[in-house]
């Protein structure tokens, strides 16, 4: 069965069609579909499958999403969600994709509003506040700062950033989303032999540096200004030649079950 776009609830043997409003996330997982294929989708199961364990799941979700990535689509553009329910339950939500962009403009947030900030799903909608304050600040993305107003996480994005050609990435001690996109980008800079180093940052340490914007659904975009923030270099190159090699790694659904 293929399925379109609406949400769908898990019964423990099938994906069936539900309405109504979406509940609370203790887990939730997205990325882009394009034609059936999927960037690093075995690490997305994976990072599904360890939160939602985390989070006190005894049955694991494995055959939950196993049928939903044999059912996705396999033409178009789209933007599926997984979800682990507040009520334990569940879900597959089926979206048409967004626009995608290449380049992005950043807004500081004032707090961080994050209760769960290694965990993607319970925080969505207040992150989603979050973004809409940047959109009226005429930014398209927040960027969240940490206690001592080092680099986090933004609202929707991870960040990692070259100086020079030396890749540098959140430091450890910095709470944030363990980020799939992250880690494919720091693959392809291992797989080139690049330096890599892990840095934590307050906004103006990044003066002079290319910011990228990274995460599942756009993929790698370049940060072109950062609201009252520090100035940044553009590589168009680099930005171009990644952006191609990034979605070069998409694999269809089914290939990686």
């Amino acid at each position: 069965m293929t399925l379109t776009e609406g949400r769908y609830r898990w019964n423990g043997s099938e994906l069936r069609a539900v309405e109504g409003s979406t509940l609370g996330l203790f887990v939730a997982d997205s990325f882009l579909l394009r034609d059936g294929a999927v960037v690093a989708l075995e690490q997305h199961r994976a990072r599904f499958l360890r939160d939602a364990d985390t989070q006190g799941m005894v049955n694991s979700p494995a055959a939950f999403l196993d049928a939903a990535y044999a059912d996705f689509p396999e033409t178009g553009l789209w933007f599926p969600r997984c979800d682990l329910t507040e009520r334990g339950e569940l879900e597959l939500w089926l979206r048409p994709a967004p626009p995608l962009g290449r380049t992005v403009t950043l807004w500081t947030s004032p707090d961080d509003p994050r209760t769960e900030p290694t965990i993607k799903g319970p925080d969505i909608p207040v992150l989603a506040q979050l973004r809409e304050r940047a959109r009226e600040s005429d930014a398209d993305e927040a960027v969240i700062l940490d206690g001592d107003g080092r680099l986090a996480d933004g609202a929707t994005t991870c960040f990692v950033w070259w100086r020079g050609d030396v890749l540098q990435v959140p430091t450890e001690s910095v709470d944030r989303i363990d980020s799939v996109t992250v880690a494919v980008v720091r693959q392809m800079a291992q797989e080139d032999g690049c330096e890599i180093r892990d840095e934590a940052v307050t906004p103006a340490e990044l003066a002079g540096a290319e910011l990228w914007a990274l995460n599942s659904l756009h993929g790698i975009r370049g940060v072109t200004e950062w609201r009252d923030g520090p100035t940044l270099v553009v590589n168009e190159d680099r930005l171009d030649t990644w952006q191609k090699r990034y979605w070069s790694r998409a694999t269809l659904a089914g290939e990686d079950q």
